[in-house]
């Protein structure tokens, strides 16, 4: 008499095992995406898959020709079952969040796990098997090597691990996956979504070694300085402070090596500035400018004493004096005092002109401070995220937005009314302390100078709309 239950236990699971690849691979760009985040992990599933397939299809053959049933094939309904349950959890937590038709994939697994706890007591054969002596021994051989992994997790520290539950979806989008050195690249992770409340922060990570972390990082610029394919990765954590899986997406960024070396300082600097024809930067108590390789020294006033920050507002040269705490005005001839004002904060970093205001970053408070140059007076002050700047110490005016130096987290571009992030850079790799920043308005190009290889730095890129 032909074993109905066997029929539909291996009928079930050839239907479910065709759905579980059919919701992996459709549409097989998302599988290639889901490969390349969970490499191992999306390999080990596809093939269960196939393998429950194949079993799946080779036992309802031997059903279908009434062969006898084995101890092989009374257990293989407990793999089915635990393949299903696996592969539910997978698709939940890693499936769903990347691939859009991943419910087909779910009903896959639930219906592998469901179906065949359901079928396979049906099968009178199956059942007698899994009543035996044999299967007394299996239960008690499983329970022994349980507790033995339970152990081990334990003394690993793995059962102590919190487990995410319900974790927030990170996704981001590019327009183009090509771009060329110094063009800025916009990444939007406005697809990103929390499954109970909402996303609170966004932790990208550039591939470059520059990351940026931080609550309003939706939408974030960023620009590559060397030619080579980078894994940008994404992770978002919702309010409840659960955090997601990464999403990765590669960039394949093309051209010659951006930073380039424009000359060497004779001395460790303090300062830079350039006035549209030559170099100008602080050591020690002296003013330096050079046209080339020549350096020619200029000396400060003697009430300025230890000089720091410096620009060129197109007329004058403005320094910043941390001992004194004062801003000085300089005459470019014989640089004589014009003005001084005091000092708003706590340690003046550097400077930087834009056209009407002076700006000021504090290397200490992180703080942004706009002057008003014909008196001193603070027109607008902007407190900066010290995580994202802990260490302030260059600024420029790229004649639209503000860029910021910091000796921890490489270079940002930021807003200028509200600090706002706009975009991130690595800063020279060689380089491990840049100093001061300037910007050169008539080639389009961001000045670096690195404190510790005592080296200027230039980069062309294009100035963006905030």
């Amino acid at each position: 008499m032909l074993d109905l239950g066997r029929l539909r236990l291996h009928g079930v699971a050839v239907l479910a095992s065709l759905v579980l690849l059919g919701g992996l691979l459709l549409p097989w760009i998302n599988f290639v995406q889901l490969v390349f985040k969970y490499r191992i992990l999306t390999g080990v599933f596809f093939v269960l898959a196939l393998l429950v397939l194949e079993l799946s299809g080779y036992f309802l053959l031997r059903a279908v020709r009434e062969r006898p049933v084995t101890l092989g094939e009374a257990l293989i309904p407990l793999f089915y079952s635990a393949s299903g349950v696996l592969s539910f959890i997978f698709g939940y937590f890693f499936i769903v969040p990347i691939n859009p038709v991943a419910t087909i994939y779910l009903i896959g697994a639930a219906g592998l796990a469901g179906g065949s706890l359901f079928f396979w007591p049906q099968s009178p054969q199956i059942r007698a098997l899994l009543t035996g002596r044999s299967l007394r021994y299996s239960a008690v051989s499983a329970g022994v090597l349980t507790l033995l992994a339970g152990a081990w997790l334990v003394s690993s520290g793995w059962a102590q691990r919190p487990i995410s539950i319900n974790p927030p979806i990170a996704e981001f989008v590019v327009l183009s996956q090509t771009i060329q050195v110094g063009e800025p690249i916009d990444f939007d992770a406005s697809a990103s979504r929390a499954r109970q409340g909402k996303v609170v922060s966004y932790e990208w990570d550039f591939g470059d070694g520059t990351w940026y972390a931080a609550r309003d990082g939706t939408h974030v610029t960023h620009v590559y300085v060397e030619p080579g394919q980078y894994e940008v990765t994404l992770r978002v954590t919702d309010e409840r402070g659960e955090v997601s899986p990464a999403y990765r997406l590669f960039i394949t960024v093309q051209g010659e090596s951006g930073f380039e070396t424009m000359t060497t300082f004779p001395h460790e600097i303090s300062g830079m500035a350039w006035d549209g024809s030559q170099l100008w930067v602080v050591h020690g108590k002296g003013l330096y400018s050079s046209l080339g390789s020549t350096w020619k020294y200029h000396a400060f006033p003697e009430e300025i004493e230890w000089p720091g920050g410096l620009e060129w507002d197109g007329e004058s040269f403005w320094v910043a004096d941390s001992t004194t705490m004062a801003l000085y005005r300089l005459s470019p001839e014989e640089f004589k005092i014009l003005g001084r004002w005091a000092y708003p904060g706590t340690i003046p970093a550097d400077l930087a002109w834009d056209g009407s205001l002076l700006w000021i970053i504090d290397g200490i408070d992180s703080t942004l401070y706009a002057l008003d140059p014909s008196d001193g007076r603070i027109v607008k002050e902007i407190k900066l995220d010290p995580e994202i700047f802990p260490r302030p110490v260059g600024l420029a005016w790229d004649g639209i937005a503000l860029w910021v130096a910091d000796m921890h987290s490489g270079i940002r571009r930021i807003h200028p009314e509200d600090g706002r992030v706009l975009g991130t850079m690595a800063a020279p790799r060689e380089g491990q302390y840049p100093i001061a920043l300037a910007w050169d308005h008539g080639h389009g190009r961001l000045l670096v100078a690195d404190h510790e290889t005592k080296r200027l730095y230039q980069l062309k890129v294009r100035a963006w709309a905030p």
